[in-house]
């Protein structure tokens, strides 16, 4: 609905807009990605064999047979909405692993397409189950906290903690006083002195998300008046040098564990950051065009959309303050839902409910 609408709306300058948000969104998620390729270094295989099955097809009938469970509920609730998926992730992963143990995957491909076709129509009981209840967007977060695989996971809570500290002193440093062009000619000199340099150790990867942080920041304030602006560079830039912190840490000059946890955090910051300063501006000032708001709409909802299970493991009390904060604004504002063109109620059921959706077509 809101998709078709938002086409219809676009202007040439519009699109530019949407497009650019979107590039400076994408260079706050490849630390996402990056954290996903160096997970393996870092975490060990649980057993997950706890049902021991005797055949594949005593693993499959028992996969179906919790098929058959979800399609007997009619109603759900955030409560069982995460019990049921946890105990759905706890299967699949038991009867995938003990199916590939013995590369039974391979050597028959009807268990495969049958683990397929079950696996399949869970996640579509899921889908169904979205629609028996109004979750909200703090239901959302909820749930997917509740169902990480990293959820109580102590040493990810340990690691954050021990970098807790470093982020919390970045909000007392002031940003920079001066207009956009300011801002952007001081970000692009970094980020071609971090290219020259390198980031080859653990003091240099957390000197550049210091000194970025101040930037993006300085930035944010200047979010309205970024429209039309050419951003492309400062997109690539940082993709590049995200990689080469994920290099430094394959070659091991960076312990895996500090990539992934301090740029998982960083990634986590920026989101909210950028959820927030859209916020504000909706508040105190109307949107320059129809794209432009269908753009802010798109940055104050990523946080839902892109901060995956090991990332959502890494919120600080203050970040999920932050992200209370938007859970807040956005249900109660009229406003809100005038400068996006749609009803109250898409914005406050429908939206969450598709936001809940993307989240199952996840898992």
């Amino acid at each position: 609905m809101m998709t078709n609408k938002r086409k219809k709306q676009k202007s040439t300058g519009g699109i530019v807009y949407e497009c650019q948000a979107r590039k400076m969104l994408r260079k706050n998620l490849l630390p996402v990605l990056l954290v996903w390729m160096v997970l393996p270094v870092c975490l060990s295989c649980s057993d997950k064999d706890k049902l021991n099955f005797t055949s594949p097809n005593d693993a499959l009938d028992a996969y179906q047979s919790f098929l058959a469970e979800m399609k007997a509920i009619k109603t759900s609730n955030t409560i069982n909405f995460c019990k049921d998926a946890n105990r759905w992730k706890e299967m699949s992963d038991t009867v995938y692993h003990y199916l590939m143990k013995d590369s039974v995957f391979l050597k028959d491909n009807h268990c495969a397409d049958r683990f397929t076709a079950i696996n399949d129509s869970v996640r579509f009981e899921f889908l169904r189950l979205t629609e028996t209840w109004r979750y909200s967007y703090d239901d959302v977060l909820k749930i997917k906290e509740q169902t990480s695989a990293f959820h109580d996971d102590k040493e990810l809570q340990e690691a954050v903690s021990e970098a807790q500290p470093f982020f919390l002193a970045l909000d007392s440093i002031t940003i920079i006083d001066g207009d956009k062009g300011t801002i952007l000619s001081a970000y692009r000199k970094l980020l071609k002195e971090t290219k020259v340099t390198g980031i080859s150790n653990k003091n240099d990867m957390l000197d550049f998300i210091g000194k970025e942080d101040i930037l993006f920041r300085s930035f944010l304030a200047h979010l309205y008046e970024m429209d039309n602006e050419p951003l492309a560079d400062i997109t690539q830039e940082t993709e590049s040098i995200c990689r080469n912190i994920l290099l430094a840490a394959k070659e091991g000059k960076i312990n895996a564990r500090d990539a992934m946890v301090y740029m998982s955090m960083r990634t986590v910051r920026r989101l909210l950051q950028n959820s927030t300063a859209c916020i504000a501006d909706i508040n105190r000032q109307q949107m320059k065009s129809k794209a432009q708001g269908n753009a802010y709409l798109w940055m104050i909802i990523q946080p839902f959309i892109s901060i995956d299970q090991f990332s959502i493991a890494t919120l600080t009390p203050q970040e999920r303050s932050q992200f209370n904060y938007v859970i807040a604004q956005l249900p109660k504002s009229t406003k809100f839902a005038k400068t996006f063109d749609i009803d109250q109620r898409a914005l406050n059921y429908l939206l969450p409910q598709q936001l809940l959706k993307m989240y199952v077509l996840t898992l």
